[in-house]
């Protein structure tokens, strides 16, 4: 019956036949059933060690405990006074020890799937690329879709072995604690959501990301635990996150859907997050139900653009992430999606002060600044496609832009330079912030300010694709890695400069706006600080710098196309 399983298995997918041969041994086997039983041993352990007793009450004089029945010695108190039957024996509140348990097992479950299994998806990719057998990978007869299905099942399968083994003892602790069992198979459906997503970005990244070498595995799974920090459900507890355009992120984490999430007092605005949640108005999380079919949706809509980007960079290697054509897709939609968590209750039915729109306007700049660097990094092609494209267009001149062919070339084909496509997609974000800022009924005064960063915004965004490209032209052996370094370093270092010398805007706006801070700057002035003159040199020299930019990579793909023609 085994080797039945095997070749249905075989037929159905190879590639995960492959990675289930390579990791299901004997010893692995024993030692992750070891490893799951033990640490769930301990967990429960370790929880019942914090149930009082009326022995331990009389030895260590002791009123209060977190799973007592009593009233809470203050307000948002963690314990409660402890209170005794007519035996004399300590009432314990079993069902927030079981919820405890539950919660703790819920959020070990994410923190392991999804940061182990992306470490796992990304070295073992690497370890493919170093030993030269991806190539022979992609030689094969299957189809793009079913290796990388294959390796997002297989890699990590001893770690699904470890999860599923703790399946028992959750679903336990959570009936035991009066969660519902949809609740929690809905719960279930986000990690699986979450898994899928993250493990598709896992692969995507140990594809485009092979010049970080042995680094490459642990910055993946890095950047995912750090991710999960940040967002984890109470962080920054004393803030309605609702409220802000931020709280998009907390719906990419699944720790925020953990039902009834009660580890200690800190995460009591946990509740009342997702039940805040508005997206344009519309009252979301007002249940659990739309709550997570919002989610998975975003989970669904991210994944599918996400593995666009893996079939073809897994077909050629030297392919953009992105077609131009799902670049613009991508950008309108996450538009639509960022700004309808704005606080658009407030600006609609409660006359939201500006303050309160500058917040969501930087919030959505901020969101914004990742999006475009990832769409700097996923349309600019590498020197050798701009070449072949150069040589093979160069009937276009270069000198007459009004081309109309040239024109579709730069806006749609995917060998292109990508500025042009990235000047699209900037006009996109501005044109959907332009409309948050009219509809939002911010005053004149204050709109002026959010007009102009948004302009700020636009040209800084140009410039750093600029130079990526020109970084991308190079005659390097890590392109990428220069590219990567120059657009780091013009980020990070006029801040740091214009942060040492002048530490408050006022003392010299201008050099202020040559910084990434520029935005920010602009949206929020500081008296008399902002003036026009100010402003109006700022804009026309990062115009200047741009059209420098675009002169120095129309020249070089001239000069292209021109040895081409002649060697013809």
């Amino acid at each position: 019956m085994m080797q039945k399983f095997t070749d249905k298995l075989g037929n159905w997918n190879p590639q995960l036949l492959r990675e289930i041969k390579g990791r299901i041994k004997p010893r692995n086997v024993l030692l992750t059933i070891f490893i799951s039983l033990v640490s769930q041993f301990l967990l429960v352990l370790y929880f019942q060690t914090q149930i009082i007793t009326e022995k331990t009450a009389n030895a260590i004089q002791t009123i209060t405990n977190e799973y007592c029945t009593g009233e809470k010695t203050y307000i948002n108190a963690a314990t409660r006074i402890c209170l005794q039957d007519e035996l004399g024996n300590i009432i314990i509140n079993w069902e927030s020890w079981f919820r405890n348990i539950f919660t703790w097992l819920s959020i070990i479950a994410c923190f392991a799937i999804l940061v182990a299994g992306t470490y796992l998806i990304i070295s073992d990719l690497a370890n493919e690329q170093r030993r030269e057998t991806l190539n022979f990978i992609r030689l094969s007869p299957l189809s793009p879709q079913s290796i990388l299905l294959g390796k997002m099942l297989g890699v990590p399968i001893l770690l699904y072995f470890a999860v599923l083994l703790a399946i028992p003892l959750h679903l336990w602790s959570g009936l035991a604690a009066n969660i519902p069992l949809v609740e929690i198979f809905s719960f279930y459906a986000v990690i699986v959501a979450a898994g899928i997503l993250y493990y598709s970005g896992g692969l995507l990244f140990g594809l485009v990301g092979s010049w970080l070498s042995g680094f490459q595995a642990w910055l993946g799974s890095g950047g995912v635990l750090g991710f999960l920090i940040l967002t984890r459900p109470g962080r920054f507890a004393e803030i309605q996150q609702s409220e802000y355009p931020f709280f998009v992120l907390k719906l990419i984490n699944p720790t925020s859907f953990i039902p009834n999430y009660s580890v200690d007092y800190s995460f009591k605005f946990v509740a009342s997050e997702l039940a805040n949640y508005h997206w344009f108005a519309i009252p979301l999380g007002a249940t659990f139900v739309t709550i997570i079919g919002f989610a998975l949706f975003i989970y669904l809509m991210t994944t599918w653009f996400i593995w666009h980007s893996l079939q073809r960079c897994f077909r050629d290697p030297n392919a953009t992430m992105l077609s131009k054509k799902q670049s613009y897709l991508l950008t309108s939609c996450f538009a639509i999606l960022t700004i309808g968590c704005a606080n658009w209750q407030k600006f609609l039915f409660a006359n939201g002060n500006s303050y309160t729109i500058s917040e969501n306007l930087t919030c959505l700049l901020v969101l914004n600044l990742w999006l475009f660097l990832y769409l700097i990094a996923a349309l600019n092609p590498h020197r050798q496609t701009l070449y072949d494209w150069a040589r093979y267009r160069h009937i276009y001149s270069f000198k007459e832009f009004g081309n109309s062919k040239l024109i579709k070339d730069l806006i749609w084909s995917e060998k292109s330079p990508g500025l042009v496509a990235i000047a699209l997609n900037t006009i996109i974000a501005i044109t959907a912030l332009s409309l948050f800022i009219l509809l939002s009924g911010i005053g004149f005064d204050r709109a002026i300010p959010a007009f102009l960063a948004l302009i700020f915004a636009g040209n800084l965004t140009m410039i750093y694709a600029g130079l990526a490209q020109l970084m991308l032209l190079m005659k390097t052996e890590q392109p990428v890695l220069w590219a990567t370094g120059t657009v780091g370093a013009v980020m990070i270092l006029p801040l740091v400069i214009v942060a040492m010398l002048f530490s408050n805007p006022e003392n010299n706006t201008l050099a202020w706006l040559f910084s990434i801070a520029a935005p920010l700057v602009i949206l929020y002035p500081t008296g008399h600080s902002e003036s026009f003159i100010s402003v109006f040199l700022a804009v026309i020299c990062q115009w200047m710098i741009i059209g420098l930019l675009v002169f120095l990579l129309m020249r070089y793909l001239r000069k292209a196309g021109e040895s081409a023609k002649r060697s013809h």
